[in-house]
């Protein structure tokens, strides 16, 4: 409820009409009042004294004060919400232009997961990122459907420790002595808070920084809250929520938040993690009985940075101390930071599971861009990794096809491994390259497996001697003989390739196409068990249950597998004849 408020004249240098409006209330109260007044609101800043909050106004309309008393009267007791009108003053000068907010433009990526589930609450036109309302006891709500694959508030799940990983923590390096300016290029960032040979912290990329960060109406307000966050963490923007489809540049604000930080309160005062980095790591070091270091160390952090949010494998081991970190950070008015490609309605159950609100603060959601924007990207991109394609190229191969960025750098990456393997043959373009990689040019490969393909696939044996390369396939229950066509079709087309790689196949794993939770995490800890190099994953039939969600179930299967160190292909069940299919295999696995 908005307590009390009051306007006075402010005039700044560029603005001499300027007024500031103080408020005593909660932040969803200075979320209304933005959103009543419009565009003339900047974004709300916390103060001290008598009033919470302060938004400066660009011009005071004459309807200003009028919309302020309705709100108020709707808000809070008719005595506490009036001011002098003493105390109004209008200045003089004429105001200065204000650019208006651009209209949200919606995303239909809510329904394809929950149909019922809102994308995010209302925004501030200023910022357009939204608070969530104060806990406060309020009729329970039926509960949304959990996002397919978080067993932590759907099937329980608890991984199986792997006998290769064990925590190590020892003693936290000395501080780096120069800062990375937001301005320059930032330096490959080594953690500050001890080695581990399981990685608790993510590593910065030193190309996802504010400086190489395209801005647009797909990312404007997620910019905003993100400068704000690097200039005064552990303020209003506590906890802030980033989400977004896959390919629409959560990663990037992490890492760019990261290295902004690092300029103003030093890398040692920031954690980095993602969720199956945080959850694994407390498992792994209440085992060792180390986690009385890791406790020590997250306590003295500023900072908690936490990609993925929805990947947090919860078990009655960790859930308590995540619970508790999480928890004294906002007690203590200590920044978090967490992204989730799921929108904040579906967050409810692992909000439940772990006892922490992490759409109690603000929450921004970032949207695919539009196809010219999609080009500069990219083309940055592609002059980053000194790949030559032509704008004609770029748009068909890309572009048009709307490729998410996580999906193109990988088969960009993909096909320089490519170029180095043929380095032998004759020259060819990127473009023809990326044609062998993808199958641009292919024709139809899907169809049912004949008998004769069948029985050749079956003929052959892997290497069962020792090797290097240690690979397992996991496939939908009842499709063996697809699995052992892949890996014979894996095999053949290395031949062809003249690469000749021969590799130990460790194990064959069923999954059930049709069980929505928990999947992906069986899959990362049963590979992580095997100690294998690499995974093959045969994608789902498309009339299963995972098979209507595919592109979510591969890309959180590949993010967790990437987390687990290991390497992951996908073969599509409607390409497993697809020559290409195999080619990308061996690049993402070699």
């Amino acid at each position: 409820m908005i307590k009390k408020w009051d306007i006075a004249p402010a005039p700044g240098e560029k603005n001499s009409a300027r007024h500031k409006l103080l408020i005593k209330g909660d932040m969803r109260d200075v979320f209304l009042v933005v959103k009543k007044l419009g565009a003339i609101c900047s974004r709300p800043e916390k103060t001290s004294g008598d009033f919470d909050f302060v938004i400066y106004l660009s011009k005071l309309k004459p309807d200003t004060i009028g919309k302020i008393k309705e709100l108020a009267s709707e808000l809070s007791a008719p005595s506490d919400t009036t001011p002098p009108m003493a105390s109004v003053k209008a200045a003089t000068a004429a105001p200065e232009p204000f650019e208006p907010p651009r209209p949200k433009i919606k995303t239909d990526f809510d329904e394809l997961i929950t149909p019922a589930a809102d994308v995010s609450a209302p925004r501030s036109p200023a910022a357009e990122i939204s608070p969530q309302p104060s806990p406060a006891p309020k009729a329970k709500e039926p509960e949304a459907a959990p996002p397919a694959f978080i067993t932590s508030h759907g099937l329980p799940f608890v991984p199986a420790s792997s006998s290769r990983i064990k925590a190590e923590i020892t003693k936290p390096e000395e501080k780096p002595k120069a800062a990375i300016q937001p301005q320059e290029a930032p330096k490959p960032s080594v953690s500050s808070h001890g080695k581990t040979r399981w990685s608790v912290e993510l590593p910065l990329v030193p190309t996802c920084s504010f400086k190489t960060l395209i801005s647009g109406s797909h990312n404007r307000f997620a910019h905003a809250a993100a400068m704000a966050v690097v200039e005064n963490p552990g303020m209003i923007y506590n906890p802030l929520l980033i989400f977004g489809v896959p390919g629409t540049g959560k990663t990037h604000f992490v890492h760019a938040i990261s290295y902004g930080l690092s300029s103003s309160i030093g890398q040692d005062k920031i954690f980095v993690t993602n969720g199956i980095k945080l959850s694994k790591s407390v498992d792994i070091a209440v085992k060792d009985g180390t986690i009385g270091k890791l406790d020590e160390i997250i306590s003295n952090v500023k900072v908690l940075i936490v990609d993925d949010i929805h990947l947090l494998m919860l078990t009655d081991t960790n859930r308590k101390y995540i619970s508790k970190w999480l928890n004294e950070f906002m007690t203590k008015n200590k920044q978090i930071l967490v992204t989730s490609v799921f929108p904040p309605k579906s967050l409810g159950g692992l909000e439940e599971a772990v006892g922490f609100q992490f759409t109690q603060g603000w929450m921004v959601d970032l949207k695919s861009p539009d196809p010219q924007t999609y080009k500069v990207i990219l083309t940055q991109l592609l002059q980053g990794m000194d790949i030559k394609l032509s704008d004609t190229e770029i748009g068909n191969i890309f572009v048009d096809k709307g490729t998410p960025f996580g999906e193109a750098i990988r088969a960009l990456e993909g096909m320089k491994k490519l170029e180095k393997f043929m380095i032998n043959t004759e020259p060819a373009s990127h473009a023809t390259l990326l044609d062998i990689l993808l199958g641009l040019s292919e024709t139809a490969s899907g169809g049912a497996l004949t008998e004769a393909e069948c029985d050749k696939a079956s003929g052959w044996k892997p290497l069962s001697a020792n090797s290097w390369f240690k690979w397992g396939i996991f496939y939908p229950k009842g499709m063996k003989r697809e699995a052992q066509y892949a890996l014979y079709r894996t095999h053949e087309r290395s031949a062809e390739l003249g690469l000749r790689v021969e590799w130990q196949q460790v194990f064959m794993e069923e999954y059930s196409p049709d069980e929505l939770y928990g999947t992906p995490f069986k899959i990362g800890s049963l590979a992580s068990e095997h100690k294998v190099n690499g995974v093959i994953i045969l994608g789902p039939q498309p009339t299963s249950a995972l098979g209507a969600q595919e592109a979510e179930f591969r890309h959180i299967t590949i993010k967790i597998l990437e987390s687990f160190m290991l390497k992951g292909a996908w073969i599509q069940y409607g390409r497993i004849k697809s020559q290409a299919t195999y080619t990308k295999t061996l690049m993402d696995l070699l």
